[in-house]
């Protein structure tokens, strides 16, 4: 599930700067990530992660989001994430 918001910060309307809480629920893993940064409306973004809950509490990496499917103000993106859990917050059996 993700909740969030996106601005349109250029003149041609192309560009906006996005937040968001993307919640996950996964067979091995739960939790969240907040995610913010600039995007192009009609290219695929990479968005940096800036917080996380769950067992996504200490991830690092990037959610990138490539539009599908442009139909009037209805949107469908893809995204795709790239995790990177530091040494320190690995999970111990």
């Amino acid at each position: 599930m993700a909740d969030g918001t996106s601005v349109t910060s250029g003149f041609d309307g192309l560009r906006s700067i996005s937040v968001a809480k993307i919640t996950l629920r996964l067979k091995q893993h739960m939790g969240s990530n907040s995610i913010f940064g600039g995007k192009h409306n009609v290219m695929p973004s990479d968005h940096p992660v800036v917080g996380g809950t769950g067992d996504f509490l200490f991830v690092q990496g990037y959610v990138r989001s490539s539009p599908l499917n442009l139909k009037g103000l209805m949107v469908t993106y893809k995204i795709e994430f790239h995790h990177y859990w530091p040494p320190f917050a690995a999970k111990t059996s």
